[in-house]
């Protein structure tokens, strides 16, 4: 028998409350989509699906998002428990998708994101929400990626994408150029733009390198500053990583298409590449080694008939 996905349970996130006691509006539209996912995720969610989303909503709803765009991109998929949040397989080849959700951090850690306050005009601290992306990705690689592989869970032979999605990090409604997820995957930094002296005009354009972003520990642990490697894919560490994938969706803000705003970025060095050929609605990050380089396109995309 199927179960509600909102119930009149004490639920400790304000959105959950929101959306669940919303009557009309943007609100009540949330919910209504959100149910409407259910019907489809209902059957691959675990045990304690329902009580998290009561406290943790966001982190959940992607999951379901995520798992629920595979299935109607006509997929058959697979949400092992315990293991990755859901598993295709794609012309032969298994992948396994992890999804998460990265915050804004801890308040006094140096990597917290801060909100902007009403009223005031605020920098936006982009070094700091992708520390707070690289963070999320060597916390799903190091250890639970590898504690899947230790445990038989998942084979050598998968791919294994890890699906970002940032929406509770402040300022995260924008992105930047370059995208924060390739800024993660590789050591590119801003952008910058070459002006001609005479007339002003901007004659020229590139991107800075940047193969770390400077993090200064806890005052509790000290003062010292530290380097924190940026470039996932180029550091050899992180092979067994096919892809990062990365959404800003969230049960409010709906942007057309289910997975119109995915960002899915293959790793060039992977031990196990994403298939060729693999695609989700929205823009895939084409990759080309150009010597010691890197041309990366973006492509608009169309699922494969």
């Amino acid at each position: 028998m199927s179960k509600p996905l909102f119930t009149n349970e004490e639920a400790s996130n304000a959105a959950y409350r929101n959306i669940r006691d919303a009557k009309d509006g943007p609100l009540y539209s949330a919910r209504l989509r959100c149910e409407y996912y259910w019907q489809f995720f209902e059957r691959h969610a675990d045990n304690e699906f329902l009580k998290e989303l009561r406290s943790n909503f966001y982190a959940r709803y992607w999951e379901m998002h995520l798992t629920t765009s595979l299935i109607l991109n006509g997929y058959d998929v697979t949400c092992p428990k315990p293991g990755p949040d859901v598993g295709i397989l794609y012309r032969g080849q298994r992948i396994w998708f992890e999804a998460v959700s990265p915050g804004p951090g801890d308040p006094g850690h140096p990597d917290f994101v801060a909100a902007p306050k009403p009223g005031e005009v605020s920098d936006v601290p982009n070094e700091r929400m992708v520390l707070r992306y690289l963070n999320s990705i060597s916390e799903k690689y190091e250890r639970q990626y590898a504690n899947w592989l230790e445990k038989g869970y998942i084979s050598r032979s998968d791919a294994f994408v890890i699906a970002l999605n940032p929406c509770l990090i402040p300022f995260e409604y924008a992105d930047t150029t370059p995208p924060r997820i390739l800024q993660a995957a590789y050591t590119v930094g801003p952008q910058y733009l070459t002006l001609d002296k005479a007339t002003g005009e901007v004659v020229g354009s590139g991107f800075h390198f940047r193969g770390s972003i400077k993090k200064t520990k806890p005052k509790a642990l000290s003062a010292d500053v530290v380097d924190i490697p940026t470039g996932v894919f180029q550091d050899r560490k992180h092979n067994g990583l096919s892809a990062l994938l990365c959404s800003r969706v969230d049960a409010v803000n709906h942007r057309g298409e289910l997975d119109g705003d995915y960002q899915l970025v293959p790793n060039p060095h992977a031990d196990v590449p994403l298939p060729a050929s693999f695609r989700f609605r929205g823009i895939y990050y084409a990759v080309v080694q150009t010597g010691d380089g890197y041309t990366v396109t973006p492509q608009g995309l169309k699922l494969p008939m």
